[in-house]
């Protein structure tokens, strides 16, 4: 039987990995993944190693350095915490290619942390990367033509 210690404990550590990851603090970050960590990732085929995580952590903080992160709902279950969050930033770094068009963004998203023996050993995480792209100005809107 599970308590609720145990669940408020791994909300905790939830609430931290998003807090850290929203600072771009890539060395609290790690101290919260187990050695066998890995993430599974919008738009990746495989899931992605500790190192290649540490990457995408850089690569929207540096895109995305004013970054804030709002915890909008958790729920835990066994090993398991969904987290739904929204981001809300100004993409004033270069991002997948695409220079600073200094637009502001707000992206909602929605994770899933298997975290065991209070470390986070698995991810999986979808939010509106589409919107996203499409608000920095790298995707344009479609205009529907009704006829």
């Amino acid at each position: 039987m599970e308590t609720t210690t145990k669940l408020e404990s791994n909300k905790k550590i939830a609430r931290e990995f998003w807090e850290y990851f929203a600072k771009g603090d890539v060395q609290q970050v790690e101290k919260l993944w187990g050695n066998d960590y890995k993430l599974h990732f919008p738009g990746k085929t495989n899931a992605l190693s500790i190192e290649e995580s540490k990457q995408v952590i850089i690569e929207y903080n540096t895109g995305f350095p004013d970054m804030k992160l709002s915890i909008e709902e958790q729920i835990a279950e066994g090993d398991l915490v969904v987290t739904r969050t929204t981001f809300g930033a100004t993409h004033k770094g270069d991002f997948q290619g695409f220079i600073a068009s200094n637009k502001k963004i707000i992206v909602s998203g929605i994770s899933i942390l298997r975290i065991v023996d209070g470390k986070i050993v698995e991810e999986w995480s979808e939010f509106d990367a589409l919107g996203m792209m499409k608000q920095i100005g790298a995707i344009p809107e479609i205009e529907i033509v009704q006829h």
